[in-house]
């Protein structure tokens, strides 16, 4: 699998362009969705990513393959106790068709295809859906209605979709043992919570 779902290329964040935007989405997209890899870790430590990696205060992990894979199942997979990153899991504490379906149908309407086999509602998908969402959007800017209708989209999903995270995120925060996952749970609640902000304060 490619270190990245998204083709964004890395631009400055501060100038707030779509596609560094959404190169922000898919890159914590690929890191809630599976553990490292080796192809990812290299990447982690070359550009575009290093540099990404940097504006969101992240370090390439130094622990072994072998310990970030074990970090990971621990916290996301199991066998026990697992902080199973799904939408219905944290809205109905249990897995649930409808999340899914919705996502899928958001999927379906832009044309997006998941890039490996997973549950609709899973994070890492929403992420990467959104990174999609972010490019058709920005693809449609200065449309008019065109790229009205692509905006209210990319706004509907991310209200319906990247709502829940936060109990996912604080007990991912509290739990991990390595660096890497403690804050990349904290920097997805920070850029989260800075996407609301920026979204329904611009389309009020």
């Amino acid at each position: 699998m490619t270190p990245l779902f998204g083709s964004g290329k890395l631009i400055e964040l501060e100038t707030q362009n779509v596609e560094s935007l959404a190169t922000v989405y898919s890159l914590l997209a690929r890191l809630w969705f599976q553990e490292v890899d080796a192809p990812l870790l290299k990447g982690m430590a070359e550009e575009p990513l290093v540099s990404a990696l940097s504006k969101l205060n992240l370090s390439p992990p130094g622990e072994s393959l072998e310990q970030l894979d074990t970090e990971y199942c621990a916290l996301f997979i199991g066998p026990k106790n697992a902080l199973l990153p799904m939408q219905s899991v944290w809205q109905k504490t249990q897995l649930d068709g409808q999340s899914a379906s919705s996502v899928a149908k958001f999927a379906e309407l832009t044309g997006y295809v998941m890039p490996a086999p997973a549950l609709w509602d899973h994070l890492g998908i929403q992420l990467d859906l959104m990174s999609h969402l972010v490019l058709v959007s920005g693809s449609q800017e200065g449309r008019d209605e065109e790229g009205d209708v692509a905006w209210e989209v990319a706004n509907a999903f991310f209200e319906r979709h990247l709502n829940w995270p936060s109990p996912l995120l604080l007990g991912t925060s509290q739990r991990a043992r390595l660096p890497l996952y403690r804050s990349l749970a904290d920097i997805t609640q920070q850029f989260l919570e800075m996407e609301r902000t920026a979204r329904f304060e611009t389309s009020v």
